[in-house]
């Protein structure tokens, strides 16, 4: 069988594709705003959030899949490209200092568990429950300091999650979901980890003045989606066009 060989343009239709099927399934994640300008710190506004469908986690953790992991047998759309060793990414992480920053403000609510770190998300209040929202529905001017650009194995090896012994990078959580947990793949072997299994029932209890309040939803999805808006403000479309052009 004859076969067409691919083109730059053909890899750049591509990763507009990409990003658009990302910034849509954030879209269907909750409500979010863009970054407008991160240097002078107009980043953009809180939200009043409007809470969507989280299992949109699964087709983010593909689409970064696509774009961002290589194996022996098979190159990432940015490797493709050549620039995936060149890009700087954004790391929105929140530090590891036993807080669980809130789009509220509240600093220095804590969780029971003291070895319990959540780096991509935040909370929001709903009623008498808190939920688990990533980080990009907050911008909160205290945030924009600690945004900062990382070469690639850094951002992608960084811990954003620890519960106990149990820590998962960026890419660790990205291939659990998007191999094994239903993105793209059903584990064959029909099981999953027990510790990314665990990490997705945690109910966080947060102590709130004395007060013992569950913390919803799915913090491994909503972390996947705050990598998936970081990743959608590393590139724009001036680099779109510069690597159209550098071909």
């Amino acid at each position: 069988m004859d076969k067409y060989n691919l083109k730059q343009e053909d890899y750049v239709t591509y990763l507009r594709e990409q990003l658009y099927f990302l910034d849509s399934s954030l879209t269907s994640f909750t409500d979010y705003a863009s970054i407008e300008n991160l240097n002078n710190k107009k980043i953009g506004s809180a939200l009043k959030i409007k809470l969507k469908s989280e299992i949109e986690a699964k087709r983010i953790a593909v689409i970064l899949r696509v774009l961002l992991h290589d194996t022996n047998q098979s190159k990432s759309l940015f490797k493709h490209l050549e620039f995936k060793d060149k890009l700087e990414y954004l790391d929105t992480a929140n530090p590891n200092d036993s807080r669980l920053h809130s789009m509220t403000g509240m600093i220095g609510v804590r969780g029971n568990n003291p070895n319990q770190y959540f780096g991509l998300i935040g909370k929001v209040n709903s009623g008498n429950d808190l939920i688990a929202v990533p980080l990009y529905n907050q911008h909160l001017p205290e945030w924009y300091n600690s945004y900062y650009s990382s070469n690639f194995q850094d951002w992608w090896q960084k811990i954003v999650i620890k519960i106990d012994e149990n820590e998962f990078t960026r890419e660790t959580l990205v291939k659990l979901v998007a191999n094994k947990d239903g993105g793209a793949h059903v584990n064959k072997e029909g099981n999953l980890p027990n510790n990314y299994y665990n990490a997705k029932q945690t109910k966080l209890k947060l102590n709130v003045q004395g007060n013992f309040t569950d913390f919803d939803r799915n913090v491994i999805y909503a972390s996947i989606a705050q990598i998936g808006w970081e990743v959608l403000n590393s590139i724009n479309e001036l680099d779109c066009t510069r690597i159209e052009k550098s071909r």
